[in-house]
């Protein structure tokens, strides 16, 4: 399906903000089944929204990051992105919509104003959804990893959420940026995981507190 076919993200999740979801409580399955196919991307997007803020949410992102693996591993096999029942069926809490849906659908229509379909014919070759796909699993390992540092959780989401939208919305331009954030977050785990190995989790947070604080 093409981007200029199907409504944006944002208005998928008002419909089921304001309409659907008083019919039946909301989980991962059904909110995926409700948008017609684009549900793997708009979930993986909606569990990486609590993570753009750089605070780190270690137990939460360990469950989160292991469950976009599992949705990444069954999109690059081009099968059913039904996720497990004891996951996907799980209700969400009724306040749910209104503090995470509600605030997402801001933020996502402040990005569809530069997301749209263009350069987008080889952006739905398999093979390029199939590295897509890896590129995902392997971002959402970095933000299962409990690390408990700003910014660790931040990264990785932003980057799993490019990738998923510029795929969503197949747009052949944005990916690229999804890429070089990809990288950007790569390296700096390279250095933060050397960094840890060689000072401790600890060493690095006094380290940390010590240059924003601009002591000696």
């Amino acid at each position: 399906m093409k981007g200029g076919h199907h409504r944006p993200l944002s208005a998928d999740l008002t419909h089921i903000l304001k309409e659907e979801m008083a019919d039946a409580p909301l989980t991962l399955n059904n909110l995926m089944e409700r948008t017609e196919g684009r549900g793997v991307y708009l979930v993986m997007i909606l569990l990486c929204l609590p993570f753009i803020q750089p605070i780190p949410l270690p137990g939460v992102s360990t469950v989160l990051g292991l469950v976009i693996v599992l949705m990444g591993i069954a999109r690059a096999r081009d099968s059913s992105p039904r996720l497990p029942k004891f996951i996907g069926d799980r209700a969400f809490p009724p306040n749910f919509g209104t503090k995470v849906l509600g605030g997402s659908i801001k933020f996502l229509q402040f990005l569809e104003r530069w997301v749209k379909p263009r350069g987008d014919a080889w952006i739905s070759w398999r093979g390029v959804r199939i590295f897509n796909c890896v590129l995902i699993i392997f971002m959402s390992g970095l933000l299962a990893l409990p690390i408990p540092l700003p910014g660790t959780n931040q990264l990785p989401a932003i980057s799993i959420m490019l990738i998923a939208l510029s795929m969503m919305e197949e747009d052949g331009v944005l990916v690229f940026y999804a890429y070089g954030v990809s990288i950007l977050t790569t390296l700096a785990f390279a250095v933060l995981l050397t960094l840890i190995a060689v000072l401790g989790v600890g060493g690095v947070k006094a380290m940390v507190q010590k240059f924003f604080s601009g002591g000696p």
